[in-house]
């Protein structure tokens, strides 16, 4: 797929585990969609891609300290 903007995203992987992972996946890729669009136009929207990637605990970092 020919995309003009992309967003990858780093989540905490346990956000997928839970019951309304879904949900939240939906509502992160159709929120940052419509901030790109709104910056740079809604012609781009059919090729703007979001992408959520898991990052589990123990590969995760905060001001340089692992979070687990």
């Amino acid at each position: 797929m020919d995309t003009n903007a992309s967003v990858i995203l780093g989540v905490r992987a346990g956000v997928f585990d839970r019951p309304d992972a879904v949900q939240i996946a939906a509502r992160l890729g159709t929120a940052l969609t419509d901030a790109i669009t709104r910056v740079v136009g809604d012609d781009l929207r059919a090729g703007t891609m979001v992408e959520l990637v898991a990052s589990p605990p123990e590969r995760t970092f905060v001001g340089g300290a692992l979070t687990v």
